[in-house]
């Protein structure tokens, strides 16, 4: 059997469990001293978004597939251990099988593609129902009612009067967030790389105005 884990078709996963230990015993070692692993990655990660956008609404873009992938729904460290660990044991079972199958394993790009694949869906199951028990760490986050005054830029899409459009802002933290936005009129529209203010929320989306830049 270690035979087996150490071959080199298998190395992809063998380095992808070694991450997972590594990671677990800084994250034990930093409990022991009084830093925490997964709270400077919730701090550092570029990535957020509004987890109140209705999924109707926020069908195109990064927002869906970041809300697919849970990135928004846990702590960083755990969407990271969760996709390594499903990744190697995933390429671990795809060689097992073809092997049996066989008497060969896959090449470890061909084993790592659909690994790859396979590890994609399940993190985004299991991180659905982890969710529910781990909720994200919000010690660092931002309210998302504090957005109110903020400046974003659209992103995607023509936002017009109740057909919003996605746009990142950049909090303070130099956190990233993608929000929906949509005009205060029928008679204004927001077109991709614009800047609005965003001034408050409307059931799903921002209600935003064209950012004027004074000189």
């Amino acid at each position: 059997m270690l035979e087996f884990l150490l071959l080199n078709a298998n190395t992809p996963f063998a380095i992808a469990l070694s991450i997972v230990l590594m990671l677990a015993l800084l994250e034990g070692v930093g409990m022991v001293i009084g830093f925490s692993i997964s709270n400077l990655l919730d701090h550092l990660s570029p990535i957020d978004l509004d987890v109140d956008v209705d999924l109707e609404v926020a069908n195109t873009g990064v927002t869906p597939i970041l809300g697919w992938l849970c990135l928004n729904r846990l702590p960083l460290l755990i969407w990271i251990v969760l996709f390594l660990t499903s990744f190697a044991l995933l390429g671990y079972a795809v060689n097992y099988v073809t092997y049996q199958v066989s008497g060969q394993v896959l090449t470890s790009f061909i084993a790592g593609i659909a690994a790859l694949a396979l590890a994609l869906f399940t993190t985004s199951f299991v991180g659905r129902g982890l969710a529910k028990v781990l909720p994200k760490n919000e010690s660092m986050a931002v309210s998302k009612d504090s957005f109110s005054g903020q400046v974003a830029k659209i992103t995607l899409g023509t936002a017009r009067f109740n057909h919003p459009a996605e746009a990142v802002l950049v909090d303070q933290f130099n956190q990233k967030h993608y929000v929906m936005v949509a005009p205060e009129t029928d008679t204004e529209s927001f077109n991709q790389h614009e800047q609005v203010v965003l001034l408050r929320k409307q059931n799903s989306f921002w209600v935003g105005a064209k950012f004027e830049q004074q000189f």
